[in-house]
């Protein structure tokens, strides 16, 4: 009586691993030919702007067949503005000692909790044993 009972639990899991297997192959195979898919439709991305030529040189043999001279895409006129054009700021020398005479726009600057969090990667990625022990406004 024993043996009958080894031989059917031994039985059932021979097939549940074959079940599990072909669970297996059917998801794998589903997500491969999915995958595929996207990687054709992204190919074909690329055929677009082709297709957009394409079609508007059609628009205009037809036109031309018709004798009637396709519509002009509409240009847009520059416009001018009544104030004049601001001027770019100068260039600020490169080097180095040339950060010292440059003009610092503290609307610009990092505040001081995103500072800590900035050097503290940097420490870290440097390997160093840095501590930020303060930051203080600059007077």
């Amino acid at each position: 009586m024993m043996t009958f009972l080894a031989a059917t639990s031994a039985a059932a899991e021979g097939e549940g691993i074959v079940f599990a297997f072909q669970n297996m192959v059917v998801g794998l195979g589903t997500v491969f030919l999915v995958l595929a898919f996207l990687i054709l439709v992204i190919s074909s991305f690329k055929y677009v702007n082709e297709w957009t030529d394409v079609k508007e040189a059609l628009q205009q043999v037809r036109a031309a067949k018709k004798g009637t001279a396709p519509a002009p895409a509409a240009a847009q006129a520059p416009v001018k503005s009544a104030a004049p054009a601001a001027q770019p700021a100068p260039a600020l020398p490169a080097g180095p000692g040339t950060m010292a005479a440059a003009p610092v726009n503290f609307a610009d600057e990092v505040e001081g909790p995103v500072a800590a969090v900035i050097m503290a990667a940097v420490a870290e990625h440097l390997g160093g044993n840095f501590k930020v022990t303060s930051i203080k406004k600059s007077k």
